[in-house]
Order: C-alpha cells, then sequence, then structure tokens
C-alpha cells in the first residue's frame, strides 16, 4: 500500500476508528477491481481518492450491519443496552 493511502488509513484509526490492515488491502483490491472494469486511465491520480470513498463507503455498511445486528438482538429479547 502506498504511503498516501496509509495516510488515509492512520487519519481514520487517530480518530480511534480500527482499521485493520488486512481490511485496507481488501478495499484496496476493491478500488483496483473498479478501476479495471471502468478502464481507468490515469489510476495514481484516481485510486487516493477512490480509496478514501472506498473506505468511507466500507465503515458505513459496519455501522448499518452492526446496528441491524444489535436490533435483531433486541427483538429477541437479548439485552443490548450495554452493547453500543
Amino acid at each position: 500500500m502506498s504511503e498516501e493511502l496509509q495516510k488515509i488509513v492512520d487519519e481514520y484509526r487517530e480518530k480511534e476508528i480500527h482499521i485493520s490492515d488486512e481490511e485496507a488491502e481488501q478495499i484496496l483490491w476493491l478500488c483496483n477491481r473498479k478501476m479495471d472494469i471502468c478502464k481507468i486511465e490515469n489510476r495514481e491520480e484516481y485510486l487516493p481518492l477512490l480509496f478514501k470513498d472506498e473506505v468511507k463507503n466500507y465503515l458505513f455498511r459496519c455501522s448499518v450491519n452492526a446496528t441491524t445486528f444489535l436490533r435483531r438482538l433486541e427483538a429477541e429479547g437479548i439485552c443490548v443496552q450495554n452493547a453500543v
């Protein structure tokens, strides 16, 4: 991972938002795949922009999934009061 992309990940980590190295690599893979499919020519310029956006999307999906999971537990009568 380039220094520029690592800086994006580190910015989130400084805000105490955990992103593992493995998750960052998966996001990078997704970005490269999207650029391949769309036949992006200026990849070096476009990648940091896409990566930053995809990290944000990934974190949003994680929060939606966690909220859904907690709501399901609550519906099943499992105490989730202190889970957040």
